[in-house]
């Protein structure tokens, strides 16, 4: 793996996997740009078989564990 790649497994839902998808931004002029569209991810503390951990958890499901 390489720098980038280990970057992107830092930036990745622990639940269901989400992680950064490349894609493009495009202007009113139709000018496109790579860019990178990374998860809404937040550090959570949980109980893990009956420990405390912390966990990166996207905010989809972090709204679906709440209800």
């Amino acid at each position: 793996m390489n720098v980038h790649e280990e970057d992107m497994m830092s930036k990745t839902c622990e639940v269901c996997g989400k992680h950064p998808q490349s894609g493009n931004t495009v202007s009113h002029a139709h000018n496109v740009n790579k860019r990178i569209f990374f998860p809404n991810l937040r550090t959570v503390k949980t109980l893990v078989n009956g420990t405390s951990k912390r966990i990166k958890i996207c905010m989809k499901c972090l709204k679906a564990m709440s209800k």
